[in-house]
């Protein structure tokens, strides 16, 4: 009994750090310190106002239920990995994770939120890679918040991140120079929002199955390449992409497919739209009150309507690709000597008498069409319109014309083979 008494006494006590709060943790380290997060759920909201580096292991979870932010981050050069964040006030609207500050690092962040997602304000050159965020798929859409909100913030880079539920997926508003990368977003009201920035890259980016695709208003600019905005049909205004009152604005190289609406200019100037691919959507693409855009290079295939213009006569819309138009390449120059109108007669009598739209491409309507003249300023001008599909290569695979030669051989001698066996067969009878 003494002994044990005595063994109690004089053992060494050991304390698991972990038992103290992370913000005491973080009090208590020193400049660029990292500090790592055993797994488990720490119910708490923590501020950042130094350099440290704070890494979580697997199913480690930082869990808010107050008003307040679960992490702010008020200083420069922290790094945050491999964090699981619970941000579930039902009224709040702070962000899951407010950035205050410069050259800081957010990887292998998984956000469940209510609020926004990640904010940031006047904050500059920060890094948001492999970040997931997901809102509440519960609340309506003019509910919600943004997944990721950028306020006057300039040269910071977002890529390889995933959102889905929220309001807009990426909001940026009076931003500079910065870089939206390989970003996946679905089931929001727009992918990406762009809104008086400049400057910005908008690559290899995924929306689908929002309400828009990709929303760029105000903008100066505005590099769009490489994206897929396809299935943004949940409204009956839904856009693949919206540009307007912008300029300086070079969008190529993507793949808008399936909208309602695949593009839309309005009142936007000076922008250039090339090697697009545009399929599928109810409406290619429409002008609104614009000028002086060049829209050269792209393909329109499989669109109910190809396009539509108002007010927007000063435009280039010269050597694009129309599935449905039959060409005539007379000099060889691989562009049709017949002038392509895009005629938006059906969209105009069907907005009028929506029955109508059961006889689409039914010969009655061909008749109408022909009949019905639609007024010039709302007739898109292709005058030299492209024999070939510009991007018929990179949607099919290369094909070997050897193979080709032989298959067609092949089949050639067995037919006479055939054929042969055949005669012989009734020369006999």
């Amino acid at each position: 009994m003494a002994f044990g008494l005595l063994l109690i006494l004089f053992s060494p006590v050991y304390v698991n750090a972990q038992e103290k709060s992370i913000q005491q943790q973080m009090k208590e380290s020193q400049v660029s310190e990292t500090i790592k997060l055993s797994e488990g759920e720490y119910e708490e909201s923590i501020v950042i106002d130094k350099p440290i580096h704070l890494v979580g292991d697997e199913n480690a979870t930082l869990l808010q239920k107050g008003s307040n932010p679960a992490i702010t981050i008020k200083s420069n050069n922290v790094i945050i990995e491999n964090l699981n964040v619970k941000h579930i006030a039902t009224d709040s609207k702070a962000p899951a994770i407010l950035i205050n500050g410069d050259d800081n690092v957010l990887n292998e962040i998984n956000i469940l939120t209510n609020s926004y997602g990640i904010q940031l304000g006047q904050a500059n050159a920060n890094i948001l890679s492999n970040v997931s965020i997901v809102g509440n798929e519960n609340e309506s859409i003019k509910n919600r918040k943004h997944g990721i909100d950028l306020w006057e913030s300039h040269d910071n880079e977002i890529y390889d991140t995933q959102i889905k539920y929220v309001q807009d997926g990426i909001y940026i508003e009076k931003g500079n120079e910065n870089k939206i990368h390989r970003n996946i977003i679905s089931h929001s009201r727009y992918g990406t929002h762009l809104m008086f920035t400049k400057n910005t890259e908008l690559m290899e980016n995924e929306s689908f199955e929002n309400i828009s695709g990709m929303y760029i208003m105000g903008d100066e600019g505005t590099v769009a390449k490489h994206n897929i905005l396809r299935n943004n049909q949940k409204n009956i205004q839904s856009l693949g992409l919206y540009i307007f009152d912008t300029t300086g604005a070079t969008i190529s190289e993507n793949s808008i497919v399936n909208n309602r609406i695949g593009f839309l200019i309005e009142s936007a100037s000076d922008n250039k739209l090339a090697f697009n691919k545009v399929q599928g959507n109810y409406i290619g693409m429409q002008f609104k009150r614009a000028e002086n855009n060049d829209i050269v290079n792209n393909s329109f295939v499989a669109n109910v309507v190809q396009g539509q213009a108002t007010e927007s006569s000063d435009n280039n819309t010269n050597q694009n690709y129309w599935g449905d138009h039959l060409g005539l390449d007379i000099t060889g120059n691989q562009t049709s000597d017949l002038t392509y109108n895009v005629d938006p007669f059906f969209l105009n009598i069907t907005r009028e008498y929506s029955p109508f739209q059961l006889l689409f491409q039914s010969p009655g309507m061909v008749f109408l069409e022909q009949l019905i003249s639609t007024p010039v300023d709302q007739q898109l001008v292709d005058v030299s319109p492209l024999m070939e599909n510009p991007l018929a290569a990179s949607d099919n695979q290369p094909v070997n014309q050897g193979t080709i030669f032989l298959c067609c051989m092949s089949l050639l001698i067995i037919s006479i083979f055939i054929i042969y066996l055949g005669v012989r067969k009734n020369e006999k009878v």
